[in-house]
């Protein structure tokens, strides 16, 4: 009876090692990916990125691009195109 009481009491410190053990493991894991989400904010990881400048040190400021004068021509080409093939169906 003492041997059967002495692999028991041997398994039981194994498995409370294990489950502590496991258990611990579990926790760094967790904390590690709670770290990972609270360092995940894009404007502290993006890298600093400095506006263009001229070679006097003034920023290069960029004009909005017009497309006023591509779209009044697109819709000329097109109204051509259709009169064009009006003429052709006569």
């Amino acid at each position: 009876m003492s041997l059967m009481d002495s692999w028991g009491e041997s398994l039981s410190g194994i498995t409370d090692s294990i489950f502590t053990g496991g258990e611990s493991l579990v926790d760094a894991w967790f904390d590690s990916e709670a770290e990972k989400v609270a360092s995940a904010a894009p404007e502290e990881n993006r890298p600093k990125k400095e506006q263009a400048q001229q070679p006097t040190g003034q920023p290069i400021t960029y004009a909005p691009m017009n497309n006023n004068m591509l779209m009044i021509g697109g819709g000329v080409v097109v109204l051509m195109m259709f009169m064009l093939l009006m003429m052709r169906g006569k």
